[in-house]
């Protein structure tokens, strides 16, 4: 039956261009092959040693009809040794695109973001794996500024799962060409199971205010520096005691292209100091706290050098070494990710 209705929803375009106003609608899609490999040999107690290694396929057709779209798809993701697929989901989104606002509600693909917020928030990984948001988003975009609000619904609640969903904003301002000034938020409600249980409701705030430098790329290339606050305010209604880690961010970014070609060598930094974040992980774990552990190091620098060896508006090929250091210990890590999109 799923199947069926699957179907359905595939051949709206068709039967909906086939009536009146046909000729003031049009056909949409995208397709995207993601191939990733990520292995991180760890020491530090903060992170886990692992390899992930595969591969993402994801698909959505839709009909769009002057600023309004609707659009049907999903996604797989196969990891290598691992027998059958390891993730999947159904795409399912209305999508508004107006001259300032915009904005989807469904389960929808997380290239409509402006942004994706910092792996502080969001761990790497976890993107590999959940390339969609289930919610609404709502967008509002001039020349000198964007904002962006969104809800993602991440559990529904029943007698074996909390209810969990995250509210999350960023926004940019322009001051000049080569200054913005910019924000990330999440809001993390971390409910109870339905029934009788221990459980307890957790509050979770974190917030990001910084200011950004960059440059226009350029034959020599392109640089981005951006510096900030990262505060959280936490409280487990367990023993209602409120914890507000907090420190400094930085993220510094390098470009040099290869001559007159796509290909570049990339240098990033990436660098936190200040209280621990991610209070009572030893409790909770990832499935509350979604950022990279590392962040629960009071200290946290990491190196990256990357050589993109294809950037197209189709096609992108990056290989990346990493080096992370915290509290005497260097670790490292090895990605590469292939995409292609259309």
């Amino acid at each position: 039956m799923r199947k069926i209705h699957f179907l359905i929803l595939l051949l709206l375009p068709t039967i909906t261009t086939a009536g009146d106003g046909a000729q003031n609608s049009r056909y949409i899609h995208h397709v995207e092959s993601f191939g990733f490999f990520d292995n991180r040999e760890v020491q530090s107690p903060h992170q886990f040693s692992g390899t992930y290694f595969g591969t993402r396929l994801s698909a959505d057709w839709g009909l769009q009809l002057a600023g309004s779209s609707i659009a049907a798809g999903g996604y797989v993701v196969k990891d290598f040794g691992q027998r059958g697929i390891s993730a999947s989901d159904w795409t399912l989104y209305y999508r508004y695109e107006g001259t300032r606002f915009s904005g989807a509600f469904g389960s929808f693909p997380r290239r409509l973001l402006f942004r994706e917020l910092p792996d502080v928030f969001v761990d790497e990984a976890l993107r590999y794996y959940t390339p969609n948001l289930g919610g609404a988003l709502i967008q509002y975009h001039s020349p000198r500024a964007s904002i962006e609000l969104y809800c993602d619904w991440l559990s529904r609640q029943s007698p074996s799962e909390r209810e969990i969903f995250e509210i999350a904003s960023d926004g940019e301002w322009l001051a000049s060409s080569t200054f913005h000034l910019g924000y990330n938020a999440r809001l993390t409600h971390f409910s109870v199971r339905k029934g009788i249980t221990p459980d307890k409701v957790y509050d979770k705030l974190m917030l990001n205010p910084h200011l950004t430098c960059s440059s226009h790329a350029s034959s020599w290339g392109y640089y981005t520096l951006t510096v900030g606050l990262m505060a959280s305010l936490n409280r487990d209604r367990t023993d209602k005691v409120w914890k507000s880690p907090y420190g400094m961010l930085c993220d510094a970014t390098l470009g040099i292209p290869f001559a007159r070609s796509s290909a570049a060598i990339e240098l990033r930094y990436r660098g936190y100091h200040g209280k621990p974040l991610m209070s009572d992980y030893e409790r909770y774990g990832a499935l509350l706290h979604r950022g990279d552990p590392y962040y629960r190091s009071p200290h946290y620098d990491r190196a990256d050098i990357s050589a993109i060896l294809l950037r197209s508006s189709h096609a992108d090929c990056r290989v990346t070494a990493s080096f992370h250091f915290t509290e005497g210990v260097v670790d490292n890590s090895q990605q590469i990710h292939v995409r292609l999109h259309f």
